[in-house]
């Protein structure tokens, strides 16, 4: 699958958040490392992809961690896109409400008279 897709555009997003925050708050951190679905759950208010397995490694001095996305066959779908095909999750579920409609103010939604 490219980066370019809007599954792997989400995924990315999603990811830099985790690590983020995971940079700021130790609490966080700590949830991510061991509970990575309260973590996302947490952080987004839902968890887009719970029958998912989440695996979090936290590198070590002295080490590198290289991750390989999964091999799939040319003919072979990925359960993402499986999941958007038989309508069981949706895009919009991995995005904020501004990047779904825009900033939205408070005036957008009760204008002044």
């Amino acid at each position: 699958m490219s980066t370019t897709d809007p599954l792997s555009k989400a995924r990315a997003h999603i990811e830099t958040a985790l690590i983020e925050k995971a940079k700021s708050d130790k609490a966080f951190r700590e949830v991510l490392k061991n509970s990575p679905h309260d973590a996302i759950k947490q952080m987004l208010g839902t968890d887009p992809i719970p029958s998912f397995k989440i695996t979090v490694l936290e590198e070590q001095a002295g080490e590198i961690t290289l991750v390989l996305p999964r091999a799939i066959a040319q003919d072979e779908l990925p359960d993402e896109l499986l999941d958007l095909a038989s309508g069981g999750i949706s895009f919009s579920a991995f995005l904020t409400p501004e990047q779904q409609y825009g900033k939205v103010t408070w005036d957008d939604i009760c204008p002044k008279k």
